[in-house]
């Protein structure tokens, strides 16, 4: 995989000397991170290491106490989550939220809204033309997000009624109707058994081709990261440890002395 050059610093996404402080905790400390245009890379490290801490600050939940991050050359530090999400950074949480009482199409639909900024309530209310052919659209499209990620036999079934591994692949189409340039991955194979985290890998190793999505994923299932990821950056208290790709990462003995060697 390529990556491709932004407006000057030769990456696509990345964030500059990163620090954020919780009171007298440093959660994160000068952490720069780089993604390229259709790289697939991994964030691992210990529990607290601050990967769920660097994800917020990316996507504008929390700011940081000090540097950067950019995306496409411009500097998304002091935009909001909903701006980021507008141009095109799209995450998931630990914590899967989908609606357990919609179907799986309901559900993949709710990730649309991203793509109609300039739709107004009244517009939806009065269900103009116009919405009725947005509408239409998005249906079409859902249908096509819910067929690729491998959920086309169950797209009528209520979330709540789906294996967990089901339920991940769902969590992942909603995202990807969004039409994301940047997908981050919370923790993606957290809980899935060893044949639904095959499935999941094979999903996402094939999106940077299908979609021209780039990735960025923490989990803590290892051998999932390894087979997924080309790339691996690790934080240990905040820090960055080691970066290099996934068979470097694997013997690097600072890392299987922090985080693999303990896992």
């Amino acid at each position: 995989m390529g990556t491709s050059e932004d407006k000057g610093n030769g990456r696509f996404f990345y964030s500059k000397g990163v620090e954020v402080n919780f009171g007298g905790l440093k959660a994160l400390n000068n952490v720069s991170v780089a993604v390229g245009e259709n790289e697939i890379r991994g964030l691992i490290g210990p529990n607290g290491a601050g990967k769920s801490t660097f994800f917020n600050v990316a996507t504008g939940y929390i700011k940081a106490s000090s540097g950067s991050v950019f995306f496409e050359g411009e500097d998304i530090s002091s935009l909001k989550p909903h701006e980021i999400a507008q141009k095109g950074i799209i995450r998931t949480f630990q914590k899967r939220g989908i609606l357990p009482g919609l179907t799986v199409l309901e559900n993949v639909l709710i990730g649309y809204h991203r793509l109609l900024p300039e739709m107004k309530l009244w517009h939806i209310a009065l269900r103009l033309k116009r919405f009725k052919a947005l509408e239409k659209e998005a249906i079409v499209e859902a249908l096509d997000v819910i067929e690729s990620v491998g959920l086309g036999d169950v797209s009528d079934h209520l979330a709540r009624d789906l294996s967990f591994g089901q339920q991940t692949l769902l969590e992942i189409g909603r995202a990807l109707i969004s039409r994301p340039r940047l997908l981050m991955l919370d923790e993606p194979a957290a809980g899935l058994s060893s044949s639904e985290r095959e499935q999941v890998s094979q999903l996402l190793k094939g999106l940077a081709e299908s979609h021209g999505v780039s990735l960025l994923i923490s989990d803590h299932v290892m051998d999932f990261v390894m087979d997924v990821c080309e790339n691996l950056s690790v934080l240990n208290f905040g820090e960055i440890l080691a970066e290099g790709p996934a068979d470097y990462i694997r013997q690097h003995p600072r890392v299987l002395e922090a985080y693999i060697g303990t896992g």
